[in-house]
């Protein structure tokens, strides 16, 4: 009888162990994407809205860089480089035509936070910086005195909320789809509005 006792404890051993270390295994494989590597980087690139545009009838575009460093699962500091280009942002027609395109460099940083966790999740966030914008002579002669365009950047502090939706692909990559307002002129106004719709992949 001790012997069959010793024989069903030993079965169940068998049983019991490969489980456990399946378990295990299973929730490493989660944990890792979170913490193995905290670092990522998003190139990105997408429509931008001018609240500069003059005409108020051109959408840009916009890419750049995200670079992200993973604080916990669930929230992450951001620093992000981003070009954005509008053409017709202005123009004037006596003597000649000259039209005129806004160049924009954006240096912003900030955090977002997993509002909704999981593989497909939804993240809030807020970045603030400076945004420099150039007005460039694309084509035309402007009579004298009524040249619009500039040779160097001028300066505007920014803020950006973004509500952002992210797929992971893999343990290494997602997918993320960004909705930002990049609020110009927040400090002494009044504040323009940019609206920025990018999709990037985040490899880490």
């Amino acid at each position: 009888m001790r012997n069959s006792y010793r024989m069903i404890l030993a079965l169940a051993a068998l049983v019991v162990a490969p489980s456990a270390a399946e378990a295990q295994r299973a929730r490493r494989v989660e944990v890792e994407p979170a913490y193995g590597n905290r670092f990522s980087l998003e190139p990105y690139a997408g429509a931008y809205n001018d609240a500069y545009d003059l005409s108020d009838a051109q959408t840009g575009f916009l890419f750049g860089m995200r670079l992200g460093y993973r604080l916990t699962s669930r929230a992450r500091l951001l620093g992000n480089l981003g070009y954005a280009k509008t053409e017709d942002v202005a123009f004037s027609v006596a003597p000649g035509v000259a039209v005129y395109d806004n160049v924009w460099v954006l240096t912003t940083a900030g955090a977002e936070y997993d509002v909704i966790p999981g593989r497909t999740s939804a993240s809030l966030g807020v970045e603030g910086g400076v945004g420099w914008r150039r007005t460039d002579l694309a084509e035309g002669d402007p009579a004298p005195g009524e040249d619009l365009s500039s040779d160097s950047f001028a300066s505007y502090e920014v803020v950006a909320p973004a509500l952002t939706l992210q797929h992971r692909l893999s343990t290494r990559a997602a997918l993320r789809l960004s909705l930002q307002d990049y609020m110009f002129d927040v400090f002494e106004g009044p504040v323009d509005h940019s609206i920025a719709l990018t999709l990037g992949i985040a490899f880490r």
